[in-house]
């Protein structure tokens, strides 16, 4: 190539440029148009899933099946975006739940001292509880409770 050649490619090549640049501002004149038909394809894909996911755990669990996906939460929602399936998920916060949900702690038996179980009988703890003259007044009774300590 000679110098003609090189500066007749010169205006070709400033045109391209031009053209790339305007191209690349319509894009950025679409750039929302886009976002927004982004956002409404990936809400359609989450509802779908939603769908998806209701309907396995509806005939899985019909009793306890819950109304929408949001409802049973954010943990939920982390298991299944790890690709953990709908029902092990589920599965995984009712067990999470009821582990994390406080025994209720036996009955301490009544307050004077005297037991409810069988007639006649103490347990060791409800003798212990017992004031001195609560145990001269029960004494037989204790030591027949005694024997089955």
């Amino acid at each position: 190539m000679n110098k003609e050649d090189k500066t007749k490619n010169l205006p070709q090549k400033e045109g391209k440029k031009l053209q790339e640049v305007s191209t690349s501002m319509g894009m950025e004149q679409d750039l929302p148009q886009l976002l927004a038909e982004l956002q409404a394809l990936r809400q359609r894909e989450r509802d779908w899933v939603f769908r998806e996911d209701l309907e396995k755990l509806r005939k899985a669990f019909p009793d306890m099946a819950p109304e929408s996906i949001p409802q049973l939460g954010d943990d939920f929602l982390k298991l299944r975006s790890m690709g953990i399936d709908p029902l092990i998920a589920f599965l995984a916060i009712r067990q999470a739940e009821e582990a994390m949900r406080p025994e209720t702690p036996p009955t301490m038996g009544p307050a004077d001292g005297q037991s409810e179980g069988e007639e006649g009988f103490f347990a060791p703890d409800e003798v212990r509880r017992m004031t001195p003259e609560q145990v001269e007044a029960n004494l037989k009774k204790i030591e027949k409770s005694q024997r089955r300590w």
